[in-house]
């Protein structure tokens, strides 16, 4: 999955841009990472709290695959309408599905930088450094090469790790799209109290009260991954199957919103929590 977590070696970024974090709003909070929207000249991702106010002349880019099993998305891309010379990739992995568990931002960022380093013609212009993207502490990396100049951004949100991959002509273009990285309004966070805590392995083993096994449909070996949030009484309050066939998304939907688990429990009271369980037709695993 490796190749995949890292957009920027093929993609680009770039541009006038402003970037900050939108409010959850009152009541539930969204479980759908993928299901980021184009409004009013904005991005906007309420999943992540992202609002990302596109540049004027700019407008979208190729769209990108599908959520991988390994749950990494594509968020969206841009680049100017008039003259296509600059790029702005948004993806998202999701750390419950990663095949290397110990990433976070961080990693995400060392392990990037180590991959474009081996690649013949790129240089590493600037080494990882830390950034604050709104509330958000991120890494970011620089790297040039074939007549393009990028820059990675790496932050956590909400259990996964969102890259801000940016492409420029020029030295210069480049610098002043991380320069307006830096002076993000911090002021419109993400709603804290609304969006459940993310627990990783918690729909496993004995934390299972009541269990309903999917109907076998499509392909058995398939390793299917899916986020719940489980409500403050232990039920499945959602069900997102992030890559999977209609048959087997509606199979898994049924029989997970049927599971029961103990309620989470933090500080003596119980909690909503967001984690993710691999479905396999014949049996359930992480």
């Amino acid at each position: 999955m490796r190749r995949l977590f890292y957009p920027g070696v093929a993609a680009a970024i770039v541009a006038a841009c402003v970037i900050g974090f939108g409010v959850v709003r009152n009541g539930a909070a969204p479980v759908n990472p993928e299901d980021g929207k184009v409004a009013n000249g904005s991005y906007s991702s309420d999943y992540f709290g992202l609002l990302y106010r596109l540049p004027a002349g700019w407008t979208a880019g190729l769209d990108g695959p599908a959520p991988s099993r390994s749950g990494y998305y594509v968020l969206g891309s841009w680049m100017p309408s008039r003259d296509p010379d600059a790029t702005i990739l948004i993806a998202a992995q999701d750390m419950f599905f990663s095949e290397r568990p110990d990433d976070d931002a961080h990693a995400t960022t060392i392990g990037f930088r180590q991959t474009i380093s081996s690649v013949d013609g790129m240089t590493i212009d600037r080494e990882p450094t830390d950034l604050r993207i709104g509330p958000h502490l991120g890494q970011r990396v620089d790297f040039s090469g074939v007549g393009l100049y990028r820059s990675m951004v790496a932050v956590g949100i909400r259990c996964h790790v969102v890259t801000f991959n940016l492409t420029a002509r020029d030295p210069e273009q480049l610098a002043q799209l991380a320069r307006s990285l830096d002076s993000l309004d911090d002021g419109r966070k993400i709603a804290r109290g609304s969006v459940p805590d993310c627990v990783k392995d918690y729909a496993v083993g004995d934390n299972i009260v009541h269990r309903v096994n999917p109907e076998a449909t499509g392909a058995s070996s398939a390793a299917i991954p899916v986020r719940l949030v489980v409500a403050k009484d232990g039920s499945v309050k959602y069900v997102h199957v992030i890559r999977a066939s209609a048959a087997q998304r509606r199979s898994i939907e049924e029989a997970l919103r049927q599971w029961k688990l103990k309620p989470y429990v933090r500080q003596g009271r119980a909690i909503e929590v967001e984690t993710g369980v691999t479905i396999r037709f014949g049996q359930t695993e992480m």
